[in-house]
Formats: structure tokens, C-alpha cells, sequence
């Protein structure tokens, strides 16, 4: 362990010509006695051995999951990326620094221009006054325009108290109880109304009820605002476990999807960001190679993008053990990532919602400083379940609740699902540094 200590010290400091050839002439001895040898790291060799660090884990796993994309889509990725850092370096590096002189000559400029219309205004007041022509018919017209009833308009994506996704069980002709009923008195509900126009949420109690990934991308994001990019990185079988495969295929027949983790872009009042969701309909939300991978590409372009970063959690059962190291070797991975995302100065939110355990949340969720939840959310390291397993003991039912985590200071906060839209647009706004450099 020293030596390995000694080596991965040496390894990122300047000067090491001399010492690194001492420690090698050692061999499995280890350092000779006379060989003085400091642990203690500088910022800047901190960062060479994050580099490092980060270099290594992005080779492990590459083989693990399918890249499907065509010649054109993969051209069109790095031209993406290529054209992200351009801008990025052009826009933040190069016309920053002359971003305030601009902004002061511009106010300047409007100034002026604002004292010749208003002279130019009077001008044609008075000319208009000698020629007898009177403006009142406009002022009339537009008075009405602003005083008249609007017809009512078509429900688009994204617009605020309205549902523009339908989900499925809002279909069916049935009455729903809420689990806090016999407490709380709360109503059966009608499942037309619950899944439609309460989107989920009992209107008694607030209980939230479990919706569609499809909800949260209709009615968060502005609309047409979308782009889904990297979607053909598919989960696989990469240790041949025994029926896996047919499980894998069959997930992303009933899905449509390639993996569990979609990744895009979009807008939340007109705020560009970059969005990674894990969707429990995809083997529960698990997270193998290829959700890593998308996760990790996805940030590197909120990076070049100069974006903030969502990673919503529409559910997550924790790391697909089938998938063996590939799938562990995805906390370290990402979570390098995350940092490195975050020491550029990139905003990292992460939500949860429904279930969300284990090894994401431990690790690549976890560190992000600003967490949040919807409301009814579990979230927790090990579920109900392997905590029976385990240890034989009963765990109180609010154990993994959204209030418990609060409690604990796990989460910042706690939110309704009907406001998300508004308290992320709040968060991109105000959350982070005062230098957050898309702002």
C-alpha cells in the first residue's frame, strides 16, 4: 500500500526524474531508507491525478454496451460537440471580458435613441394637431383590444396549469382510494380526473401517485423544446449472464427505448439546459454501461455547452449487477464526471422521484449539492427489501420518505409535482455561484 501510495504521489508532481527512479530500483522492498517521499499534494497535482483518474475509468467499460448510431449521426455528434466548445470559448473566453463595455455602451445608445423618438414624437403630434387628424381612433382600437375577452386557446406543452399529456390510466372508467384514506378522509377519486386534471396528486391530501416519464416531458420542458441525442447507445450483455439477454430485448420492446437513461436538451422559460433521466419503465431504472455512458457524454456536453445540468430520476432500482464490474464501474465514472461538470462551474440539480435507491444515489446523485423531490418519493441506499434480507429487522414504513431525507439533510427540499416547472425555473436563476457562467 505505501509503495502504491508512493507511485500515484510521483506520479502527478513536476519533478520525479531521480525518485522515480529510486523507487523502481527498490522494487518489491519498496522505497530505500534514504528516499524521502511527501504525500501531501499541491491543488494543481490534485488535478492532474482527477485527470488521471477520470481518463482511466472513461476506457473501462467501452466495450460493454452497443453503439447503434450510423456514420452520419456520429459525425453529426462531434460536430456538435466541436461547435459547442467553439462557441463556449468564443462567447465566455474571448467576449467576456468586453461583455460590461458593451453592456454600458448599448444603455448609452438606447438612451440617446430613446431623446430623438421622443422628440420626433411631439413633432408629430403637433403636425398632426394643425392638420386637424386626431389619433383617438387607434388609442380607441387598441383600448378594446386590451380590455376584450380572448377566445380560449388550444393547450399547448409546457404551458402552466394545463395538461397536455394524457396519460393512459386516464382512460380507464374506474374509481382510485388513496393509501392515506382511512386517516385522512380522503375521497375515492375518479381515475379521469386523478391522472388528467390533478395530474396524480390526490387534491385531499396531496399523496402523489406515480405518473409516466412522458408527463414530466410534456408539461416541464417549453414546448418543441426537446432534442434527444446519443439514443441508439444500447444496454447489452456484456458477461453473457444467463437469460439476460432475452430480458434486455424484451425491455426495449415494451420501452421503445435502448436503455434506461435518456438524454437531451430542452428549456424551462426559455433557460437552455442539458437533462439526463433514468426511467424506471427500463428494467427499473438500473444503471449499466451504457446508461454511464450517456450520462457521462451527456455532461460533457452541459460542460462545452455552458449548461446547466438536470438529472431527473424517474426511478432507479441502483446498478444492474448483471452487468458485473461494467455496471460498478459506473459510480466512480460518472461521479468524476459530475465533478468535473461542477469544477468548470457548470449548475448540477438532480430530482427524485418515485423510487430511487442504492448505487446512483450513492454515489453520481448523491454528491450534487442541490437535491431535490417530489413529494410520495422514496429515496434511499438500500430498499425495504435487501434491508430485510439483510438483517432480519422490519424497518419503519416512513424509513425511506421524502420528509425523512429532508430530515436528514439528504434533500434541500420537497415539491409538488404541479410546481416543478416554476421551482426548477427558480433554482436555474438563482442557485450556484455568482459568476455561473450561463447566466
Amino acid at each position: 500500500i505505501i509503495r502504491a501510495t508512493d507511485e500515484v504521489a510521483l506520479s502527478v508532481r513536476g519533478m520525479r526524474i531521480f525518485r522515480r527512479a529510486a523507487l523502481r530500483a527498490g522494487g518489491e522492498n519498496g522505497a530505500p531508507d534514504n528516499l524521502f517521499m511527501r504525500w501531501e499534494l499541491s491543488a494543481r497535482a490534485k488535478e492532474r491525478l482527477v485527470w488521471r483518474r477520470y481518463r482511466k475509468y472513461r476506457r473501462m467499460a467501452q466495450q460493454a454496451y452497443s453503439d447503434n448510431r450510423s456514420i452520419l449521426e456520429k459525425m453529426a455528434s462531434a460536430r456538435i460537440g466541436f461547435l459547442a466548445s467553439a462557441h463556449s470559448a468564443i462567447r465566455y473566453d474571448l467576449f467576456r471580458k468586453a461583455k460590461k463595455k458593451v453592456a454600458e455602451w448599448t444603455e448609452d445608445v438606447t438612451d440617446e435613441i430613446q431623446v430623438v423618438t421622443g422628440k420626433l414624437g411631439q413633432f408629430r403630434k403637433s403636425t398632426l394637431e394643425r392638420l386637424g387628424v386626431s389619433g383617438r381612433d387607434a388609442l380607441d382600437a387598441a383600448a378594446a383590444q386590451l380590455t376584450s375577452l380572448s377566445e380560449p386557446s388550444a393547450c399547448s406543452p409546457g404551458q402552466e396549469n394545463c395538461v397536455s399529456y394524457l396519460s393512459p390510466k386516464a382512460r380507464e372508467d374506474r374509481e382510485i382510494s388513496c393509501p392515506h384514506a382511512s386517516k385522512r378522509g380522503c375521497l375515492d377519486i375518479w381515475a379521469r380526473d386523478l391522472y388528467a386534471e390533478f395530474a396524480g396528486v390526490c387534491p385531499n391530501c396531496g399523496h402523489h401517485f406515480s405518473m409516466e416519464y412522458q408527463w414530466y416531458l410534456a408539461n416541464v420542458f417549453d414546448p418543441e423544446s426537446l432534442r434527444e441525442f446519443n439514443k441508439n447507445i444500447a444496454a447489452g450483455n456484456p458477461t453473457g449472464f444467463p437469460d439476460f439477454d432475452t430480458r434486455v430485448a424484451e425491455a426495449k420492446d415494451k420501452t421503445g427505448m435502448q436503455s434506461a437513461c435518456m438524454t437531451f436538451s430542452g428549456a424551462i422559460h426559455g433557460i437552455q439546459l442539458t437533462c439526463a433521466m433514468l426511467v424506471a419503465n427500463f428494467r427499473g431504472g438500473s444503471v449499466g454501461a451504457a446508461e454511464g455512458e450517456k450520462f457521462i457524454r451527456a455532461l460533457a456536453l452541459a460542460r462545452k455547452r455552458h449548461q446547466p445540468f438536470l438529472a431527473y430520476v424517474h426511478g432507479t432500482a441502483g446498478i444492474r449487477i448483471q452487468e458485473g464490474l461494467n455496471g460498478l464501474i459506473q459510480m466512480p465514472r460518472c461521479t468524476l464526471a459530475v465533478r468535473r461538470y461542477i469544477e468548470a462551474g457548470g449548475l448540477y440539480i438532480v430530482l427524485y422521484d418515485t423510487n430511487s435507491y442504492a448505487g446512483p444515489v450513492a454515489s453520481f446523485l448523491g454528491c450534487s449539492p442541490y437535491q431535490f423531490s417530489v413529494r410520495s418519493a422514496r429515496i434511499g441506499f438500500a430498499g425495504p427489501g435487501v434491508i430485510k434480507e439483510t438483517t432480519g429487522l422490519d424497518i419503519p414504513p416512513n424509513y425511506h420518505s421524502a420528509h425523512s431525507a429532508l430530515s436528514r439533510g439528504h434533500i434541500q427540499d420537497i415539491w409538488d409535482r404541479r410546481e416543478i416547472r416554476r421551482n426548477l425555473q427558480q433554482v436555474f436563476l438563482t442557485m450556484g455561484g455568482r459568476n455561473l457562467y450561463y447566466r
